[in-house]
């Protein structure tokens, strides 16, 4: 069988889609009114979230996706995300203590909250790759 090889750069940017998802998953819950097509795109879109991390981490065992300079750049950027999260979730947690948020905007801070912390993390692999940091 032959080698495949994965460009990093577009691996870790696929990653972004199924928080992508799982926004718009949250958003149609949050919808007002009743709409019966919504029942059906609910279900597509927390399946094919599904299908898709599911096929990522198989392949990603099936494949050695990461060579040890990667790996090292990968363990460098999650580190500098989890003080992102820190961040980020501090300041939803503050905005939503003392502007009375409702608990529907407090779960737009938590889905947008993912869904920018994948986006700075492949930005920030990709940089630290190209730069061999």
């Amino acid at each position: 069988m032959k080698n495949k090889t994965v460009n990093l750069s577009v691996w870790m940017f696929l990653k972004v889609v199924p928080a992508v998802l799982l926004l718009l998953y949250y958003w149609m819950c949050t919808v007002d009114g009743y709409n019966p097509v919504f029942r059906y795109i609910h279900a597509v879109t927390l399946v094919l979230a599904g299908v898709i991390v599911w096929a990522q981490i198989s392949y990603a065992r099936k494949n050695k996706i990461f060579d040890e300079f990667a790996r090292e750049n990968l363990k460098t950027t999650d580190s500098a995300c989890l003080k992102a999260a820190y961040v980020l979730m501090a300041v939803a947690a503050l905005a939503c203590v003392f502007a009375d948020f409702s608990g529907i905007i407090a779960g737009y801070f938590v889905v947008g909250g993912i869904l920018l912390l994948t986006i700075i993390r492949a930005a920030m692999f990709v940089v630290i790759d190209r730069k061999g940091m």
